[in-house]
């Protein structure tokens, strides 16, 4: 079976601090470089937040056809009490994230972004415009 067809390979486990981790390698073989830098980005949000229920993270390598020029891609979704914050689409393009560990460190940083404005949410320090504004409607003129 070639690489590129091979079934996506994972490991799931819980991290150092308890927390339910699964790493998710897809269209490539385990890298347990990649895997152990995973484990130590997700202790650092686990310390962050610890309302962190759970956390599963897909690599997915650049494409066979492009490799040079081709970019790695993450995705994270960190579990919470209440949802899910997910990051898709980390990475911002540049030519370094060529490098596996460059693109992880630009999504983790994504992710620490989003929990941080959940946190403000949570807090109240971000308003919550759940309701249309009101428009308000002149009198006719008369």
């Amino acid at each position: 079976m070639s690489a590129a067809f091979r079934r996506p390979s994972g490991k799931a486990g819980r991290s150092d601090a308890g927390l339910p981790l699964q790493i998710t390698f897809r269209h490539m073989d385990p890298s347990p470089a990649l895997a152990t830098r995973i484990r130590a980005l997700v202790l650092r949000l686990a310390k962050f937040d610890a309302r962190i229920t759970h956390c599963h993270v897909i690599v997915a390598p650049p494409p066979r056809h492009r490799r040079h020029g081709a970019l790695y891609d993450f995705h994270i979704d960190i579990g919470l009490p209440e949802q899910v914050i997910a990051v898709r689409r980390a990475r911002s393009g540049a030519p370094a994230h060529e490098d596996p560990f460059v693109a992880l460190r630009d999504a983790f940083r994504a992710a620490r972004r989003k929990l941080e404005d959940y946190r403000r949410t949570r807090r109240g320090a971000i308003k919550n415009h759940s309701q249309p504004p009101r428009v308000r409607r002149r009198a006719p003129a008369g």
